[in-house]
């Protein structure tokens, strides 16, 4: 019995070979390709702040506004004049239609300057962008698509300096360490596929999986701090003499702090804080097995 054409599946969307992208990635892979890249990972995902022409912007803002002041000001000592008859402490009735026009332009104008100032502000307190999310990026416009985006509109990434990531992630100084090694980022160990289809099929594109390698840094700080806990107990019980006994105390303090600030994003104080702790449990021990 033939099958209704209704009931059929529509045919599969014709997709082009790689060879017919490589030989006109502006056609075949374009924007549509780059940003399915650039989405597919949060490190990849960097903007331009344009710090110096905010910057003439904000002192631009600025200008009008001190030059607004300035002549609202002239209007408040000429309508001050003992020859003014003028009710200079209303806003309901107010006369003077020049004074009403500066203010009501400068609350536009201070309206801008302050959101322009707060907008930037955010901006420049974000991380730049570590090399290696530069690199990426620099790879796939000229070597894995080559002109699949016009050479002008890829410019943004020759300003190092004034990039930041959309969703900056915190990572801990031993991370960034690691991260630096291409063979590391590059270890099948960590890699993973992307969600999407369409990146999949893009071999030029190794993913790292954040879980796999935050795994291997939790199982490394575990270690080496169970390590800081015990070994100093046990050499301070077979270790005489209460100076050898703070020599050795003192030293694995100061490890203790370099792991937790190479290994963790934790603020000073924070690593401050659970160092005393740390020493805390020290100096019991110590008198617990000096009194015995």
């Amino acid at each position: 019995m033939p099958i209704s054409s209704e009931l059929q599946d529509p045919p599969a969307p014709w997709e082009p070979s790689q060879v017919e992208v490589g030989s006109k990635p502006w056609k075949y892979a374009g924007y549509r390709l780059f940003c399915e890249f650039v989405s597919s990972d949060e490190d990849f995902f960097v903007l331009r702040r344009f710090g110096a022409l905010s910057a003439r912007v904000l002192l631009n803002l600025q200008d009008q506004l001190a030059r607004l002041e300035e002549e609202l000001e002239a209007i408040e000592q000429k309508l001050r004049q003992r020859d003014k008859n003028v009710h200079n402490g209303s806003f309901r009735g107010e006369t003077d239609e020049k004074r009403k026009n500066i203010i009501t332009e400068a609350q536009h104008v201070l309206r801008e300057y302050n959101d322009l100032v707060l907008q930037h502000s955010q901006l420049r307190a974000r991380p730049k962008v570590p090399r290696k999310d530069i690199n990426s990026l620099e790879t796939w416009f000229d070597y894995n698509h080559k002109t699949a985006i016009h050479p002008p509109e890829t410019k943004y990434i020759k300003h190092p300096s004034d990039l930041f990531t959309l969703v900056p992630a915190s990572k801990s100084p031993l991370r960034l360490f690691l991260e630096r090694s291409r063979r590391f980022r590059l270890l099948k160990l960590w890699r993973q596929k992307p969600s999407d289809s369409t990146m999949a099929r893009d071999e030029d594109v190794h993913y790292i999986s954040d879980a796999k390698i935050d795994h291997l840094v939790t199982v490394f700080i575990m270690s080496i701090g169970l390590i800081m806990l015990i070994a100093p107990l046990w050499i301070l019980t077979y270790l005489g003499g209460l100076a050898r006994r703070l020599a050795i105390s003192s030293t694995f303090i100061v490890l203790f702090v370099v792991l937790i600030s190479w290994t963790t994003v934790a603020k000073p104080f924070e690593s401050l804080a659970a160092a005393a702790a740390y020493a805390a449990v020290l100096m019991v021990f110590i008198r617990f097995s000096g009194s015995e």
